[in-house]
């Protein structure tokens, strides 16, 4: 294959207009309401038609991924990913754009369980970590330079116009790919023994490593996602930001992950990934709590509070998603990660819908209620994630185990068998 780092730069391209399209709806939440005349619990459904759609076509792809070349699923996502959304810069009321959203989630939900999957089979176990914290670094660059530019053409050009310029960088992005990338197809031409992807997600039950590796990215996802939808109208309505000021929300958080999520991917090779998460994942209680409590405040206050909330509750993705593809053997893990990405994309859109229940802004008024519940309850199922993390380092230690022990075993009873051959009769 060609460079690592041609590579990893290609995918974290895809990953930010990706990223890109599916982040730029929560900062247009309070412009979206007022111009769209829709309520909290309206808003929440935009944000959820995507990842609930996202998570229905991640889990049936989980079935047959696996089958085809890597790069040739990827470009066949990622092209139905482009049209969703110019279509969604081309409609003008609710219905229209939650129907774009819906499709643009059909296609977008397997793109990033594809890519990290590549990843997985691109780079070798011991750089894997950074790997992911380069290609995840897409988020940041979403979140320090898209987002303000999608947001300063949204601010004065229109709500639409972000979609279309991301729109027209996807279409080009992936006659790029196609004649870059080259075909990952070894899980193909180099099968592992074992089942094929229908037996495999049918026997994840009986596999308490597997199915308590997705419970943990469920629990993850919802303490992350119930809390990102209303943070702008958060911030501008009971923190006092104009609404031009909520770029810099963005701006300073994508720089500081820029900085900070490649550090944290090497900082979980070099001492384990699973203290690198628990130390990581208890930092991010301070800032979600501080956050969904923020009263009026200066803006650099507020900017020092988003920015921490970006860098740990970011960060701690890094490591719990190397820790999640290493539960699971090359020849499944496009079919694992396809599972555990549709896991992540339901997870996001039932605690938006959540959030829009907990969270209330009463018709033409100007303050939002019971973003703390939110916060609260982003803090419990950190905790819960914590230790159920440490029960996963547990069976995926038994398993390696089992297995090397397994495979001397199969080398000693080969050994055997040639030197009874060379024995004479």
């Amino acid at each position: 294959m060609k460079s690592e780092r041609i590579i990893l730069y290609l995918l974290a391209a895809s990953q930010f207009t990706h990223i890109m399209d599916f982040m730029i709806i929560m900062p247009l939440g309070e412009m979206l309401m007022e111009e769209l005349h829709i309520n909290s619990q309206e808003f929440s459904f935009l944000v959820a038609s995507y990842t609930l759609t996202a998570g229905v076509t991640g889990l049936i792809s989980a079935f047959f991924v696996d089958s085809f070349d890597r790069k040739k699923f990827f470009l066949f996502a990622y092209s139905g990913f482009s049209l969703g959304t110019i279509l969604c810069g081309v409609v003008d009321d609710y219905a229209g754009l939650i129907t774009a959203r819906i499709l643009t989630g059909a296609f977008g939900g397997v793109i990033s369980s594809t890519v990290i999957a590549i990843v997985s089979d691109a780079i070798a176990s011991e750089r894997r970590a950074w790997g992911l914290g380069v290609v995840m670094s897409a988020f940041s660059m979403a979140s320090a330079i898209g987002l303000p530019v999608g947001l300063y053409f949204a601010f004065n050009f229109g709500w639409n116009w972000p979609f279309l310029a991301l729109g027209a960088v996807s279409v080009l992005n992936a006659i790029a790919v196609n004649f870059t990338l080259p075909p990952v197809r070894e899980h193909i031409d180099n099968p592992e023994p074992g089942v094929d992807s229908w037996e495999f997600i049918k026997n994840i039950p009986r596999h308490k490593n597997q199915w308590m590796a997705l419970t943990y990215t469920m629990l993850l996802m919802f303490g992350h996602f119930a809390v990102i939808p209303f943070i702008t109208p958060y911030l501008v309505e009971n923190v006092g930001f104009e609404r031009q000021q909520i770029t810099l929300v963005y701006l300073v958080g994508g720089v500081a992950t820029i900085i900070t999520n490649p550090r944290v991917g090497k900082w979980a090779d070099r001492v384990g990934r699973h203290k690198v998460f628990t130390i990581m994942a208890f930092a991010s209680l301070a800032p979600i709590l501080a956050l969904t409590n923020l009263p009026p405040t200066p803006v650099w206050v507020a900017l020092i509070v988003t920015g921490s909330f970006f860098v740990l509750v970011g960060g701690r993705m890094v490591p719990s998603t190397a820790i999640v593809t290493s539960v699971i053997k090359p020849r499944n893990r496009g079919s694992f990660m396809s599972l555990n990405s549709s896991v992540q994309n339901m997870t996001a859109g039932v605690a938006s819908v959540v959030a829009g229940v907990l969270v209330t802004i009463p018709e033409g008024g100007n303050h939002v209620y019971g973003f703390w519940k939110v916060g609260a309850l982003g803090v419990v199922f950190t905790l819960i994630a914590i230790w159920m993390m440490k029960q996963i380092r547990a069976f995926e230690i038994k398993e390696e185990e089992a297995e090397e022990r397994l495979a001397k075993e199969a080398e000693e009873k080969s050994a055997a068998l040639l030197e009874q051959k060379r024995m004479p009769t």
